[in-house]
């Protein structure tokens, strides 16, 4: 059965809308919930005519993750590739695997009609690859070591096709912002931690401090909102890839590439991504979940392998996620 590229792409936007919608809510919901609690059970010790745990915590989410966006804005996508120690491929390169990558890439390129984004190596013995950036014009396309080494040119392509899938679909776009959401909710949670260092426990009268209580307040909603987030970043990033994987196969016209590289995946044992880049989790395949589906970043190989063998964009048993 054919698939139905313009269908799935409306229901991929239809689903990341309201999971977006969902952030925002998730985000309000926890600060005014919290400022509700701190003004009704600790009114003694937290005093106040103005929301002003919520406005603070708001303020430094939204701040932080505009901070972060706007770096992404400014930098493209070659501002992830680097955060994560990737190194931009040279066209003229004498190595034959780097000249395969940049042909491939070249070779989709024109067969999606989107423009040649920047190349990066990610040096790490595991088959993965991501795509980052707002815009076309300033995407980026990273691959590791271990899939150039690992993966023939066939299924190279099969896997370069899927991340000019995500630019195509606009899922770069996305999956930054929720990138920035999930950075912004961890500063929330760092703050948090760092204020239950450094200050003191009692008062001057001996009393609890009340900013003791502002600290505990804002572990608490980070902890909520960066465990929010995630579901909800995961769900989205799940989705989207079923997507990618479809129009991968659109601009190939063979999913045997992608589905021989997705085999290959799931008999590799060597996990090792980048630690730093648990924000960015959701751009490629990540093997740390120890939660099961629930953060689960990726749909599971074999769901994406029956799905391509199928001809179908999303399997039954995940419609309903």
């Amino acid at each position: 059965m054919a698939m139905d590229f313009w269908k799935a792409q409306q229901e991929a936007k239809a689903r990341t809308r309201l999971y977006i919608i969902a952030f925002f809510a998730m985000t309000f919901f926890v600060a005014f919930g919290l400022e509700a609690i701190l003004q009704h059970f600790f009114y003694d010790e937290y005093q106040s005519s103005l929301p002003w745990f919520a406005i603070i915590f708001c303020t430094i989410t939204f701040l932080y993750a505009l901070y972060n966006y706007t770096m992404y804005q400014q930098q493209g996508g070659g501002y992830v590739a680097r955060s994560l120690g990737a190194r931009l491929v040279d066209k003229n390169s004498k190595n034959p695997l780097e000249s395969m990558l940049y042909n491939v890439c070249e070779e989709i390129a024109v067969s999606s009609s989107l423009p040649l984004p920047e190349i990066y190596i990610l040096d790490a013995q595991e088959i993965n690859a991501f795509a980052a950036g707002l815009i076309p014009n300033k995407s980026a396309i990273t691959v590791t070591t271990g899939a150039l080494k690992l993966l023939n040119r066939e299924e190279l392509q099969g896997v370069v096709a899927h991340e000019f899938g995500h630019i195509y679909n606009g899922d770069m776009k996305i999956g930054l912002k929720l990138a920035a959401m999930i950075t912004g909710f961890f500063i929330v949670l760092y703050c948090g931690i760092r204020l239950m260092q450094f200050i003191n426990f009692r008062s001057r009268d001996n009393k609890t401090n009340p900013i003791l209580f502002i600290a505990f307040a804002l572990l608490a909603a980070g902890s909520v909102t960066w465990a929010g987030g995630s579901v909800l970043r995961s769900m989205v990033s799940r989705q989207r890839e079923y997507l990618a994987d479809a129009t991968g196969v659109q601009f190939t016209r063979d999913p045997n590439g992608l589905i021989g590289a997705l085999k290959k995946i799931a008999r590799q044992t060597k996990q090792d991504m980048p630690t730093l880049g648990q924000p960015y989790a959701h751009l490629y395949f990540n093997h740390r979940s120890f939660w099961g589906h629930l953060f689960s970043t990726h749909p599971s190989i074999g769901k994406r392998i029956a799905a391509l063998e199928g001809r179908k964009y999303l399997p039954k048993e995940d419609e309903d996620l």
